[in-house]
């Protein structure tokens, strides 16, 4: 009861502070009996930056008092309707995405909610325009996409699912060839998970190669480094 209460005060808080600040938008006289004037509430994609900055923050901090997907999923949804127009019109209107936390916030709300599949393509591609993680991550964007990548892969082979393992693989080229930057440790899973699954798919050579790349990056702690070696043999011997 006392968790429902602190929410319920979380979100009523939000709206009161929602509410003061388009108050603070009325002009002289526009709230006077026999004056009032019937307009629509304008849109973010319509506000002041200013104003877009401080319903972000109160609709992250109302988030954060969630507890469990049940709960999250549903409010996450509110906020991709809510923040479409204004993040349609903020990529087409900037060329470099650094700084606007609100594009980070839209896609990592559809990847919350179980949707990488339907906005990879510009996900990735706004990554490349500049967006950012908000300052207060401690890994860069680039990082957290490539960790958002290994995650979905490895989930999805772990439960023998079927997945598009597209975005591994191209990651992996973009790491190779530098259009993507990202740390030592998450470069060894990103590789390792890709030569597993083209192990899989019956591509020793090519498996081979990432192995190889594993244990160069980390030596002792690779953990392909009896993989290589058999395979290394196997293929000697074809």
């Amino acid at each position: 009861m006392l968790t429902l209460l602190l929410k319920r005060q979380a979100r009523a808080k939000v709206l009161a502070e929602q509410q003061t600040v388009n108050q603070s938008k009325v002009e002289p006289g526009d709230d006077m009996p026999g004056d009032v004037q019937k307009t629509s509430r304008p849109s973010l994609d319509e506000k002041p930056w200013d104003e877009v900055q401080q319903t972000l923050k109160m609709d992250l901090e109302y988030s954060r008092t969630l507890a469990g997907s049940q709960e999250k999923v549903p409010f996450k949804e509110e906020l991709i309707k809510k923040y479409t127009p204004l993040v349609k019109k903020l990529l087409s209107t900037h060329d470099n995405l650094e700084g606007l936390d609100v594009i980070w916030w839209f896609y990592q709300w559809q990847i919350d909610c179980g949707l990488l599949a339907l906005i990879h393509d510009e996900f990735k591609a706004a990554i490349l325009k500049g967006l950012n993680t908000p300052s207060s991550w401690k890994s860069g964007g680039q990082t957290a996409y490539c960790d958002i990548v290994f995650k979905y892969s490895h989930e999805a082979q772990k439960a023998k699912k079927s997945f598009n393992s597209k975005y591994l693989s191209d990651a992996i080229t973009d790491l190779l060839e530098g259009t993507l930057a990202t740390n030592p440790p998450l470069k060894v899973k990103m590789f390792r998970l890709a030569g597993d699954l083209l192990l899989e798919a019956g591509k020793p050579k090519e498996a081979l190669a990432l192995f190889e790349i594993v244990m160069t990056i980390d030596p002792k702690k690779g953990g392909r480094i009896t993989k290589v070696k058999e395979l290394k043999e196997e293929l000697n011997h074809e």
